[in-house]
């Protein structure tokens, strides 16, 4: 049996929770929901270059299946969390290892950083932190047996 958790636990469980909500709500609006206008909102707004529209266009398919699977094991991990299973260390590594296949396609071989703004390279730089957080948060807690089996 799993021991009771540490007080912050359910905090930053909520936290990595309402995060992958997000993520997730950002992939379905970025890949499905988003028409021509809501990009032309986004850049006329001044959140996003014109370029980043084209870049976003041309994404391949494999790239956008790999952000999908990233989103839903970001969010199935924090779910873990919530419910204190030891699968949720699992399910965050498979969400890092998308998420560094999706950096490295982007920055190294995309070149991604010549079409977006650098509050945006901070902000992915951000979504690496947090991969990196919740994947050592969940496997931390399974090790120190916080997480049931």
């Amino acid at each position: 049996m799993a021991d009771k958790p540490p007080p912050w636990y359910w905090p930053v469980a909520g936290f990595l929770f309402l995060w992958g909500l997000a993520y997730a709500w950002l992939t379905l609006f970025s890949f499905v929901l988003a028409d021509a206008d809501d990009w032309a909102e986004l850049v006329a707004a001044g959140r996003i270059l014109p370029e980043y529209v084209e870049y976003i266009g041309r994404i391949p398919g494999w790239v956008i299946a790999t952000t999908a699977v990233a989103a839903i094991t970001r969010l199935g991990g924090a779910i873990g969390l919530l419910l204190r299973r030891s699968w949720a260390a699992s399910v965050y590594a498979l969400s890092l290892v998308c998420v560094f296949v999706i950096m490295f396609r982007g920055f190294v071989l995309a070149d991604v950083a010549t079409v977006i703004r650098t509050s945006q390279i901070w902000v992915e730089a951000l979504f690496m932190a947090l991969s990196l957080f919740a994947a050592w948060f969940a496997f931390s807690m399974q090790s120190r047996g916080q997480l049931k089996t």
